[in-house]
């Protein structure tokens, strides 16, 4: 088809879519024409079919009676009501009965079998059977006039033309209007594109619009942005580019094709950067005198040979002034436009510092490595980031091992404190500290140093590092403290000599009047040492000395002090918080010395004298505090030796009163004034006796019966608590035996102090005291002794216990909670049973605390599958709580007083539990 000359878009598209509508309506009309030309055909047969109906309804019945005035009457009312043109009737053999609007002598036409709507057929004709009860009466022929309907369908007609032409007007005024308006968008996308192509990226289309028309406009604007954003961004990329290049400090190098170098001219280049480029103008880079080999130079040239791009070459040049420049190179080839290769370009670095740095530090790394003192550095939170070969050496700590460990790890004891403390203050003050310090190799052990710490700050003036350097001065402080020794120690009994017991004097003093503590000052002489001395030599002289000193050693603590004055004389200084301690301290000191000793195979025994001063009571300076228990040592000479002498009249009074008491107490054992008094043990939960409580009582003359505390305080620290404890015993297991032939077989335990269970050969002894009465089982006696027995020596306890186990007796760990390491010992010490003290128990119904401890016991009784019972059991409410805690052992007066052992027999077979102990006890197995 030949398009429209000259004819504009807008109007193409107008015609275009006017023809497409008149196609459109026009199947439009068409098909509504039929449809409406079939839907009137259809009401003609309806209506033909509902007056068929009728009419056969209204004249049937008449027609039977022949009565023929009513139908008359009918087609009548007929013809005026539904347009029917005639009717003429006839019977059954076609004789017209009767007639209306027809000549009743003319025969009626022939019926129509099609009906057609058109205006050649303005008249429908019908005929119809006419029936009454299925009886066929006669035949009805009418006609019905189509003139209205057919003036209808031609008003329809006519409106539909009507309004298709309407429509058709009306989209062209809207195309028209459409294609006038999008034409004008497109006219101006055409000028801002024409624009675009001139390089006007900043040309915006302003179309306000949310349809296609408007988001292409704002798609055209979006992308004239975005390129002249890319262009700003090309060229501020290129001025940052050209910047780079004059401010870099690398060189910028071309070579022909030849390999050989061009001259490049460039403004930023220094005169001797120029005169260098000058001077490799027209050169081979391996025609240059380099540090690198001919090797070395081969394989690069078989690179820029092969055109491959090289990154970080390096090689030192010799200039002509005889100087060499160290230089890293980069470099790639480039092609012509013809794609043949046209030479390498690229840039080279003057690494010639870095190549000197790199040298020095080779030398300090050497340095560091072959250096014979340890070297260590770390960061500013002391974590290590490296040392040197030595520093491993003296550590033991390998180098992956060491790094980021923290340094002040490895500087142990008083000196870490003391360490840390003054280098951190010298490091903030001056940078630096030297001293001695006291460090640690790995397996642990210690070892004494000589350290220099240096504090390397970076540019902002914070400290970056830490630089230690160290020695081991282990050989130095040996010789020093041989030294020391020879100055402060007796050479014979290596005891502290005057001048060390001088010092310790005076620190002690200091000490004591910072705590409170009293300081005893005791001046110790040997009774009997001199005939020894003579009899058997000065060979055994200096072995019972030694003897001594080493007895005095294990008779005080590790914080007293021990001291050889000269010749058989000795000096203690002895801390004691009261002087009931200090008293035991002597009474120890005086009992070790007295025990027999073997030198040269010969048995000998010798006594010590002692005189005492306490201060702060006698706050003389600590020479006059020496004197003063030098003038009571001869007091106790003069009052028979063995024994000790307090310089204080007073404290000696009371001490005179003490050793009074303690020998009435030994004469009381002698006379049998002691008695046993049993209280009984009971599990509280089925109500059943379990054992007894063997619990001493003096029988005084004078004052009656005595419960311990009235007297055991006194002896039990002494050499006497050994003998009483042996007569608990042994009259424990006369009793047992006596109740067994009874028929009562009741386990007993009993007290044992903390000297009697450390005292030398106690588990044979146990052994002897079971022996003497065979008939008891050993199971039947429990041994109780209370936990602080045990904090001296806690091995040396275990293992006696152990040895005692051996024999069949059990142990229980009496008054726990009470000591100072309650948890710790209970652990070490293979006790059976743990008796909660009564201090707990008596407040623990309305003491929160109280009630909070006795659980934890009793958790942790269970935690160690140990046995626990409970003391103090008061009231029966008592039980009651304890029962629910889960502790089924009690003993107490709730339950029973200590009784004579006459009388436990008949309380045993009378004792009932409280019914109240009965249901908490079911409560607990609930």
């Amino acid at each position: 088809m030949k398009p429209i000359s000259g004819m504009s878009m807008r109007w193409k598209l107008v015609l275009t879519s006017v023809l497409v509508e008149v196609i459109m309506l026009a199947m439009l009309v068409w098909n509504g024409l039929r449809l409406m030309d079939d839907t009137l055909q259809q009401q003609v047969e309806l209506r033909l079919q509902e007056v068929s109906v009728l009419l056969n309804a209204s004249i049937a019945s008449t027609m039977a009676t022949q009565d023929y005035a009513p139908i008359a009457d009918v087609f009548s009312q007929s013809r005026r009501r539904d347009g029917i043109q005639y009717f003429v009737l006839s019977d059954t053999r076609g004789k017209p009965l009767l007639a209306d609007g027809w000549d009743i002598n003319t025969p009626p036409p022939a019926a129509e079998t099609n009906i057609t709507l058109s205006s050649r057929q303005p008249l429908i004709r019908t005929q119809i059977p006419i029936t009454l009860s299925g009886q066929v009466y006669g035949e009805l022929h009418f006609g019905i006039s189509t003139q209205a309907i057919l003036e209808a369908r031609q008003h329809l007609i006519r409106q539909s033309l009507t309004i298709a032409a309407l429509e058709i007007i009306l989209s062209i005024l809207l195309l028209s209007a459409l294609a006038i308006w999008l034409t004008r968008h497109l006219m101006q996308l055409r000028r801002a594109s024409e624009a675009v192509g001139q390089g006007n990226y900043k040309v915006m289309l302003n179309i306000e619009s949310g349809d296609e028309v408007g988001q292409l406009a704002t798609t055209f604007n979006q992308m004239t942005q975005q390129i002249d954003q890319q262009l700003k961004a090309l060229r501020d990329s290129e001025l940052r580019f050209r910047s780079l290049l004059n401010l870099s400090t690398d060189l910028y190098w071309e070579q022909d094709s030849d390999f050989r170098f061009t001259e490049r001219r460039s403004g930023r280049l220094s005169n001797e950067s120029q005169h260098i480029a000058k001077w490799l103008h027209g050169k081979r880079r391996w025609e240059l005198d380099t540090t690198l080999s001919p090797e070395e130079w081969a394989v690069h040239r078989a690179q820029l040979e092969a055109h491959q791009v090289f990154r970080s070459f390096e090689y030192g040049v010799k200039l002509p002034d005889g100087t060499v420049r160290f230089l890293q190179i980069h470099g790639e080839p480039f092609f012509g436009s013809d794609g043949h290769f046209s030479g390498y370009r690229g840039t080279a670095v003057d690494i010639t510092q870095r190549k000197n740095a790199e040298a020095s530090l080779h030398l300090a790394a050497s340095v560091f490595a072959e250096a014979h003192e340890g070297i260590i550095v770390t960061d500013h939170n002391w974590q290590i980031i490296d040392l040197n070969p030595m520093a491993s050496e003296l550590t033991g700590y390998g180098r992956t091992e060491a790094l980021g460990d923290d340094l002040r790890r490895h500087f142990v004891g008083e000196a870490n404190s003391s360490f840390n403390q003054e280098a951190a203050d010298a490091l903030a003050e001056r940078g630096h500290w030297r001293g001695e310090a006291l460090g640690q190799r790995k397996g642990g052990e210690p070892f004494p140093q000589l350290l220099t710490v240096s504090a390397v700050r970076n540019p902002a003036g914070d400290i970056g590092n830490y630089i230690f350097i160290f020695s081991d001065i282990t050989a130095l402080k040996e010789q020093q403290s041989k030294l020391e020794a020879l100055a402060h120690y007796d050479s014979l009994t290596k005891l502290p000599n005057r001048v060390l017991l001088a010092d310790r004097m005076s620190q002690g003093i200091h000490q004591a009047k910072r705590t409170g503590e009293l300081l005893a000052v005791a001046y110790l002489d040997l009774d009997g040492f001199k005939p020894i001395n003579d009899s058997l030599g000065h060979d055994a002289g200096d072995q019972l000395l030694m003897e001594v000193a080493e007895r005095l050693r294990c008779a005080v603590r590790a914080s007293d002090t021990v001291a050889r004055l000269g010749g058989d004389e000795f000096a203690l200084l002895l801390r004691a918080e009261d002087f009931g301690e200090c008293e035991a301290a002597l009474l120890r000191v005086l009992s070790t010395l007295s025990s027999e000793y073997t030198i040269k195979n010969q048995s000998v025994s010798i006594s010590a004298s002692i005189g005492v001063t306490l201060f702060p009571n006698d706050t003389a300076d600590p020479d006059l505090l020496l004197r003063h228990a030098d003038q009571a040592m001869y007091v106790a000479k003069q009052a028979g030796r063995n024994r000790y002498h307090f310089f204080d009249a007073d404290l000696d009074n009371k001490l005179r009163s003490r050793n009074s008491q303690i020998s009435r107490i030994q004469s009381a054992l002698e006379a049998g004034e002691f008695v046993l008094h049993y209280q009984p043990k009971v599990d509280m939960s089925c109500g059943r006796v379990t054992g007894a409580e063997a619990l001493i009582r003096w029988q005084h003359p004078e004052h009656g019966l005595l419960p311990p505390a009235e007297f055991l305080p006194l002896v039990e620290d002494t050499e006497f608590a050994t003998p009483l404890g042996e007569w608990v015993i042994t009259t424990a297991l006369g009793q047992m035996d006596r109740w067994r032939t009874q028929g009562l077989g009741l386990p007993v335990s009993v007290n044992i102090a903390a000297r009697q269970l450390q005292a030398p050969g106690f588990p044979s002894r146990l052994r002897q005291l079971l022996g003497a009465h065979p008939a008891v089982p050993a199971a039947w006696l429990e041994l109780e002794i209370i936990e602080t027995a045990a904090l001296d020596d806690i091995q040396y306890v275990s293992s006696v216990i152990n040895d005692c186990l051996e024999t069949g007796v059990s142990f229980a760990l009496d008054d726990f909670g009470t000591g100072y390491s309650s948890l710790t010992y209970f652990k070490r010490l293979p006790a059976h049973t743990l008796k909660i003290d009564r201090s707990f128990i008596r407040d623990m119904l309305s003491d929160p605390e109280d009630l909070a401890i006795v659980q934890g016991v009793i958790g942790l009784a269970r935690s160690f599958q140990r046995e626990v019972i409970a003391e103090g059991v008061e009231t029966a409410a008592h039980g009651a709580r304890l029962l629910q805690l889960g502790c089924r052992l009690g003993q107490g007066y709730g339950i029973a007083r200590p009784m004579p052992a006459a009388d436990l027999p008949a309380w045993v077979n009378n004792f009932k539990a409280d019914r109240s102990w009965t249901l908490a006890a079911t409560c607990e197995l609930a």
